[in-house]
């Protein structure tokens, strides 16, 4: 962030995605969508727009040092219980602001969870939320949100999400 000096993550849409307008309203969603979760446990979004000279959407997020709880699960093998647990905590709480403000993530998986680096005394590392690419926004009445189209990762899925007609619930 050349104002601040600040180092920031940038997310730009793949131009091949540009022609496909469902890609383009999702990657707008999850600008939408992420800032308005107020949670330590949910990557910051700090900016969105669309590039002015190229017609690509970027997302200006914090910068996050770390891996995803696929590659470290990978790397490094089982969890102890104890971390096992304080994820959890953090998943909770992260999920909890999301579904406070009515919103579902609808693909959450490890590839979605990020282990970064922590700056707290006493905590080695801090679970970040990613991609709320496609959540779903509950109505502003919290009513239950409807499935229409299966989106997300099958194998993450809850069983509701590829039923149509099924209500999405937090």
């Amino acid at each position: 962030q050349l104002s601040t000096g600040k180092r920031r993550a940038l997310k730009v849409m793949h131009p091949s995605l540009l022609p496909d307008e469902k890609s383009r309203a999702r990657f707008v969603e999850e600008a939408r969508v992420g800032s308005r979760i107020e949670s330590e446990h949910v990557v910051e979004v700090l900016d969105a727009g669309i590039d002015a000279s190229s017609g690509i959407p970027f997302l200006v997020m914090e910068l996050l040092e770390g891996a995803d709880l696929e590659a470290h699960l990978r790397q490094n093998g089982a969890l102890p219980p104890a971390q096992v647990l304080d994820l959890m905590e953090q998943l909770a709480h992260g999920l909890g602001a999301a579904h406070a403000q009515g919103i579902i993530h609808r693909d959450l998986k490890p590839e979605n969870l990020f282990l970064a680096s922590s700056q707290r005394k006493g905590s080695a590392r801090v679970l970040k939320i990613l991609d709320f690419g496609i959540a779903r926004v509950m109505a502003a009445d919290r009513q239950v949100a409807t499935v229409t189209t299966a989106i997300g990762s099958p194998l993450w899925m809850a069983p509701e999400q590829a039923q149509a007609g099924a209500k999405l619930r937090p």
